[in-house]
C-alpha cells in the first residue's frame, strides 16, 4: 500500500493501516464531490457514489461506511426517497469546498509581499481538543504557522478570512493583527524558518513534478481513457491538495531562487484541466446509470 507524496510503503499494524484506508476514502470523496458537485444539483444516489469509488479500488462496504462518516462529521446530507438513499454536500461543506478550491486552482503565486504580517493569538479551553484541531487545521490552509503553540503569523493579508473561521468556528477568545511592525527577534525566526521546512517543501514539490511527469505526457498526446482521466484527475487534485496544504505560500523574499513550486503549479493546471472534460463525463456515465436502476 503506497499513501502520501512519496509514495512509501504504509507501515504499522492491521488498525494503522485501516486508518489510512479510511481516511483516503473520504479525501478522495471530498474531492471528488468538490469537482463533480455544485450547488443545487440534485442529490446524487448512494449507489451511484459507490460505484464511483469503486473506480478507486475502495470496496462497497468501505464506501458506504465513508459516506456515512462524512455525514457524521457534516460535510454530507443523507435523503431517503422510498428504498433510494441519496447524498449530497451540505451548505457548510459547499462553502468550505468552494474556499479550499479558490487555493488549490490559483493560477499564481502571492508572491509580492508590502512587508505586512497578519498575526492571531488565541486561546481555547483544554479540553477541546476537537476545536482546536480544526482551528489549526484552518489557520494552516490559510498560510498561518505557528510561532508558538496559540500565536500563529502569515505574511500574507488574511485578516478577514481568519475573523471569518474564527466566526464559524464560535471561537471568541482571540486577538487578529495585520501590521508591519513585527519584528522577529533570531530565535523567532529560526523557529518559524524551522516549522516552514522550505527544503522538504521542495522536495515534495520535485517528488510531484516526477511522479506526474509520464502522465502529462500522455494527456498532451490525447492517450487518456475517461475511465482513466477520472482516476487520474482524482488523485492528482488530491495529492496537490494536500501538498499546498502543507505550503505556507511564502513571498519570494523568503524562497531560495530555485524553489519548484512555479513549475510545478503549471504542470498541475495543465493537466487537471486537460482532463476535466474527460473526468466529468466518466462521473455523470457512473451516476446516471445507477439513477436509471
Amino acid at each position: 500500500m503506497n499513501d502520501g507524496l512519496g509514495g512509501q510503503p504504509v507501515l504499522g499494524s492491521p488498525s494503522d493501516r485501516a486508518a489510512v484506508g479510511r481516511a483516503r476514502a473520504q479525501r478522495l470523496l471530498v474531492t471528488l464531490l468538490g469537482d463533480h458537485w455544485h450547488a443545487g444539483r440534485s442529490p446524487l444516489p448512494s449507489g451511484g457514489l459507490v460505484a464511483v469509488l469503486a473506480e478507486f479500488d475502495i470496496a462497497p462496504a468501505n464506501a458506504r461506511a465513508t459516506l456515512s462518516r462524512l455525514t457524521q462529521r457534516g460535510m454530507l446530507q443523507r435523503t431517503k426517497e422510498g428504498r433510494r438513499t441519496s447524498y449530497r454536500l451540505t451548505e457548510p461543506g459547499w462553502h468550505i469546498l468552494q474556499r479550499g478550491a479558490r487555493r488549490i486552482f490559483a493560477t499564481t503565486d502571492e508572491s509580492s509581499w508590502d512587508g505586512s504580517w497578519t498575526l492571531i493569538a488565541f486561546t481555547l479551553p483544554l479540553d477541546d481538543a476537537n476545536q482546536r484541531r480544526l482551528l489549526r487545521a484552518r489557520l494552516r490552509w490559510l498560510t498561518f504557522w505557528p510561532l508558538y503553540d496559540a500565536t500563529w503569523v502569515t505574511p500574507h493579508d488574511r485578516f478577514d478570512e481568519v475573523r471569518e473561521q474564527l466566526s464559524e468556528l464560535g471561537i471568541t477568545d482571540a486577538v487578529v493583527v495585520r501590521s508591519k511592525d513585527l519584528d522577529l527577534l533570531p530565535n523567532g525566526r529560526a523557529r518559524l524558518d524551522a516549522a516552514w521546512r522550505i527544503d522538504e517543501l521542495a522536495a515534495g514539490y520535485q517528488t510531484f513534478l516526477h511522479r506526474y511527469r509520464e502522465l502529462a505526457g500522455r494527456v498532451a498526446a490525447g492517450g487518456v481513457t475517461p475511465a482513466e482521466a477520472l482516476v487520474a484527475r482524482t488523485s492528482l487534485v488530491s495529492d496537490w491538495r494536500a501538498l499546498v496544504g502543507t505550503d505556507p505560500d511564502l513571498p519570494v523574499d523568503f524562497l531560495p531562487p530555485s524553489f519548484p513550486r512555479a513549475e510545478a503549479r503549471a504542470v498541475f493546471l495543465s493537466i487537471s484541466e486537460a482532463l476535466a472534460p474527460l473526468a466529468q463525463k466518466r462521473f455523470e456515465d457512473l451516476v446516471q446509470t445507477l439513477e436509471q436502476l
